[in-house]
C-alpha cells in the first residue's frame, strides 16, 4: 500500500499560526502546550492530535516513580516517544475504498430491486458533515446530522447536551476528492476540520478514521459523564487543549469511558447518533480493542527509533537510531536482534525471565517453527 497522505503538497488550508494558538488557550492551554498539539509531521488537526495523546497519556503514563528502582529508562511514557502519531496513523490505514466500489444511493437500490446488486457502497456512508456554528450546542450539530430530535433520544438529552463539546472544532468534514463515475483505484477523501481561527485540510487515501473516532469517543465520554460513571471531576485539561469532552476526563476514567464501548452498552444507548457518524458503528468495539493493542505494537518494538520516517508506510522506514538506545529496547534490555535474541520476552511475561544463551541451547538442526523447546517460554 502506497502513502497517499498529500498532506504536504495538498493542504490547501494552514494553521494560522498565532491566531490558533488564541483559539485553543479559551481553554486554559498555555501557548506552550498549544504549540506541541499542533506542530506535528503528521499534520494532524489539534483535536485529533490531543485527543489520542489523552488516550496515549492515559495507556502508557510516564512514571518517574521508578527511575530509583528501574533506572531512568523506565521514566517515559507513550507521548515522549509521540505513540499517538503510531495510532493515528494506523487508523487512517485501517480500510482501503475503492472507487469501482461507490455509487449513489439510488443507483444502489435499483439494482438491489433488479436482483443485480453487486458489492457497492453508497456514497453517502463515507460523507460526513458536523457544523455546530449556529445551531446552539455541539449536540445540536449531532441531532441535525441524525436528523432526530433531543426528544426522539432515549437517554438524558439534557444532560448530553451539557457536558458535549468537541472543543475548538466548529465544521468537520469528510468527502470523496475528485470521485467521479469513471474513478476507479484506491479512493481519496478530503479531510476538513475548522476552528474559529484555523483550518486543516487533508487529502488522504483510504478512509480518514482516526479523525473520525475522536468525535465518537467525545460523545462517549459525554453520555458516560451524564449518567454519572466518571469517579472524578471534570474540567478542561491543560495539557491537551485542543481535545473536546473525552480529553476533559481523568486519566483513570478515560479508561472507564472507553471500556462502556466494548461492555456498557453505549454503542446501542447512542445508536441513533453514532450511525451518520461512522460507517458501522459495530466497529467501534474493535476500534477500542485496537486502541489498546496498538500501544503495545508502537511502544514495546522498535517503531519510535524511525525518528521522522516512523509515519511513512512501513518499507520507507529507516531506523535512524541504534537498536539497542531504541528506548523500548533500554527498558527491556534488549539489544536489537543479536544471536540468543531471538524474541524480546523480558516484559511479556510478569516477572519475566532471562533469554538463555544460544551457546547453551542444545537445538536440533532440523528445528522448524512448529518444534517446542523445553525449557523457553514456560513448562512447555
Amino acid at each position: 500500500m502506497q502513502e497517499n497522505d498529500r498532506s504536504q503538497i495538498g493542504r490547501r488550508g494552514v494553521v494560522k499560526g498565532i491566531g490558533g494558538l488564541a483559539a485553543l488557550s479559551m481553554s486554559n492551554a498555555t501557548f506552550a502546550t498549544a504549540q506541541a498539539a499542533m506542530d506535528s509531521p503528521l499534520q494532524s488537526d489539534p483535536h485529533t492530535a490531543d485527543t489520542y495523546r489523552s488516550i496515549v497519556d492515559a495507556i502508557v503514563p510516564r512514571t518517574p516513580q521508578l527511575e530509583d528502582e528501574l533506572g531512568p529508562e523506565h521514566v517515559p511514557g507513550g507521548i515522549d516517544v509521540e505513540l499517538e502519531k503510531f495510532l493515528i496513523w494506523d487508523f487512517n490505514h485501517f480500510q482501503e475504498i475503492r472507487a469501482e466500489m461507490v455509487t449513489e444511493k439510488d443507483d444502489l437500490l435499483e439494482s438491489t430491486l433488479s436482483s443485480d446488486s453487486g458489492p457497492e457502497m453508497p456514497r453517502s456512508l463515507f460523507e460526513v458533515t458536523v457544523d455546530t456554528t449556529g445551531l446552539g450546542s455541539d449536540l445540536d450539530a449531532l441531532l441535525d446530522l441524525a436528523d432526530i430530535s433531543l426528544l426522539d433520544l432515549d437517554l438524558d438529552g439534557e444532560a448530553l447536551e451539557e457536558h458535549l463539546t468537541f472543543g475548538p472544532i466548529e465544521r468537520f468534514e469528510i468527502g470523496f476528492a475528485d470521485l467521479d463515475d469513471a474513478a476507479e483505484g484506491v479512493a481519496e477523501f478530503d479531510l476538513v476540520v475548522e476552528t474559529a481561527n484555523e483550518t486543516v485540510h487533508r487529502v488522504l487515501q483510504n478512509y480518514p478514521y482516526a479523525a473520525l473516532f475522536t468525535l465518537v469517543f467525545d460523545l462517549a465520554a459525554a453520555e458516560f459523564v451524564a449518567l454519572g460513571k466518571n469517579e472524578d471531576p471534570v474540567s478542561p485539561n491543560e495539557q491537551f487543549p485542543g481535545g473536546g469532552t473525552f480529553t476533559r476526563l481523568s486519566r483513570e476514567d478515560r479508561l472507564r469511558c472507553l471500556w462502556t464501548i466494548i461492555d456498557g452498552g453505549v454503542i446501542d444507548r447512542l445508536d441513533d447518533l453514532l450511525s451518520p457518524l461512522v460507517p458501522d458503528a459495530g466497529i467501534l468495539k474493535y476500534v477500542v480493542m485496537a486502541v489498546n493493542g496498538l500501544h503495545g505494537f508502537g511502544y514495546y518494538t522498535e517503531w519510535s527509533g524511525y525518528g521522522d520516517t516512523k509515519t511513512n508506510t512501513p518499507n520507507e522506514r529507516e531506523m535512524q537510531t541504534e537498536p539497542g538506545a531504541v528506548q523500548s529496547h533500554q527498558q527491556s534490555g534488549y539489544p536489537g536482534p543479536a544471536p540468543g535474541y531471538a524474541a524480546d520476552w523480558r516484559h511479556a511475561v510478569p516477572g519475566g525471565f532471562s533469554d538463555p544463551k544460544a551457546k547453551n541451547l542444545n537445538l536440533p538442526d532440523d528445528l522448524t517453527g512448529d518444534d517446542v523447546i523445553d525449557g523457553i517460554g514456560g513448562d512447555t
